[in-house]
């Protein structure tokens, strides 16, 4: 319903589902279709109807049922991915606004409406339910995966996060000492009496833990700092060829199919999928078996993805035996029931898939940062015009050379550098992440209100550099009894 022009036609591979007064999929269908775009709707439109703005429900007066509709449909699946763990930063994204010059006119925060999470909770459910039928025929394909996040990041979040009262709830993290051996601290210039390194070791970390404690900050004055440390702690998502869950989505199976027009890994899952739906004789193929998930008595979903018949290792097994498989073919192995049928090959080998992600995944990245080097441009572009100008910011990290403060009235991070501080000698401590001053014991910490002016543009680094402005100085250092903020 949502198409850059009205009355388009376009051939597609459709995920129709049944779903629950639970969020639940009671079954679906995938098959190829036509879909026609009957308006030209926007997300901005989308939302004022559904806020209740007189004109546009009137305009749209036959879309308005279907569109509360989606609204109450969307809430319920946020609501089922709620009680399973899923986790859900609200981060902003900044937006920039350009005049008819083409030059930057303003830059702010986005907004994510109730239209976008519609169409989020919509893409997700489809996403699950093609790589969960996918999965379940056996056939090689990509899966979007977001793996536990490392021992030594939490260790490191914890620590931070503590002193703003704050915790995951993984209790006392186990630690693996290893200490050098005399040549090797001789190597390596450690000398007699060094310290012995510390290494953590595997804990138990649930995207739960991260739900509960996103949902603790909310609204709180420091929940964009600790929003920020808890995704840094967290491992970036990537494309794989086996299946190993999704940490942040608490989903044990998950790919990207939802838009083929411009990520080639929905792409080739579409391609995937093409091959397996033309084993049908109808084009088709309905699920209905994949489960209708049961709320237990602690009001956790029980998901149908966790009690899938398969599991990764069970289907790559499956896999050998199939009759489509070159093994099995070899072994003259029968044919499983609900198997595609003897001849079938695969659509794109595991081999070619392992490549295919890698640089799928390698791809992302570097789009990702073309992406923020443009945005940072941008940005030093526009500050130019504001050089002198004080503003309020905080302080969104702390490093050895100096603090990146975001700017209070613009989406705009600049760096303090450490040596710009000439009312003191100051020095990063690593431990506690902050910046002291020797002879005043001046602290600036994260999370700290600033004030600061825009100083100069650093070309090299592309990036906005900011002095303070000592008309209010930063809190004197915390003591060793931080009190804790709930």
């Amino acid at each position: 319903m949502c198409s850059l022009r009205p009355q388009v036609d376009r051939m597609v591979l459709s995920c129709v589902m049944e779903i629950d007064h639970q969020g639940e999929v009671v079954s679906y269908t995938l098959n190829e279709g036509v879909i026609r775009s009957a308006e030209r709707m926007t997300y901005t439109n989308v939302n004022l109807i559904l806020e209740g703005e007189r004109g546009l429900r009137e305009r749209y007066h036959t879309l308005v049922d279907v569109f509360e509709l989606m609204r109450e449909l969307a809430m319920i699946l946020n609501r089922k991915r709620v009680r399973r763990g899923s986790i859900d930063f609200d981060l902003p994204e900044p937006v920039i606004a350009f005049d008819e010059r083409g030059l930057v006119e303003s830059i702010g925060r986005s907004e994510r409406n109730i239209a976008n999470r519609i169409i989020e909770e919509f893409m997700l459910s489809a996403n699950e339910c093609v790589a969960s039928y996918l999965e379940h025929k056996g056939v090689p394909s990509l899966y979007r995966i977001h793996e536990k996040p490392d021992p030594k990041r939490v260790m490191e979040f914890e620590t931070i996060a503590a002193r703003f009262g704050y915790s995951l709830g993984v209790g006392a993290i186990p630690v693996k000492r290893v200490q050098f051996k005399a040549e090797r601290r001789e190597r390596y210039g450690t000398g007699r009496g060094a310290k012995t390194l510390e290494i953590p070791e595997d804990i138990h970390i649930t995207p739960r833990m991260y739900q509960k404690l996103t949902q603790k900050v909310a609204g709180k004055p420091e929940e964009r700092i600790v929003s920020y440390l808890m995704l840094r702690s967290l491992k970036q998502a990537r494309y794989s060829e086996k299946n190993e869950g999704h940490f942040a989505l608490a989903a044990p199976t998950y790919t990207h199919f939802t838009s083929p027009i411009r990520r080639y890994p929905d792409l080739i899952v579409h391609r995937i999928l093409k091959e397996v739906l033309r084993e049908s004789a109808e084009r088709e193929d309905r699920g209905v078996d994949i489960g209708v998930g049961t709320v237990a008595e602690t009001g956790e979903v029980q998901s149908p993805w966790s009690k899938r018949t398969k599991t990764p290792t069970q289907v790559k097994e499956a896999w050998v035996g199939h009759p489509r498989s070159s093994s099995a073919k070899k072994q003259g192995a029968p044919s499983e029931p609900g198997s595609l049928g003897p001849g079938f090959s695969v659509p794109i080998p595991e081999a070619e898939l392992h490549d295919i992600a890698d640089e799928s995944s390698q791809s992302e990245r570097r789009a990702d940062e073309a992406e923020r080097e443009l945005m940072e441009w941008k940005k030093m572009k526009f500050m130019e015009q504001r050089l002198g100008d004080e503003f309020d910011g905080l302080i969104v990290s702390v490093t050895k050379f100096g603090m990146f403060v975001e700017l209070a009235e613009l989406f705009v991070e600049g760096l303090v550098p450490l040596g710009s501080l000439t009312d003191d000698r100051y020095v990063f401590h690593e431990n506690t992440r902050q910046i002291i001053g020797q002879r005043s014991r001046k602290t600036y910490s994260l999370g700290d209100p600033i004030r600061v002016l825009v100083d100069r543009i650093d070309r090299s680094n592309h990036r906005v550099n900011f002095a303070v402005v000592e008309d209010e100085p930063p809190r004197a250092k915390r003591g060793a009894k931080t009190k804790k903020r709930h």
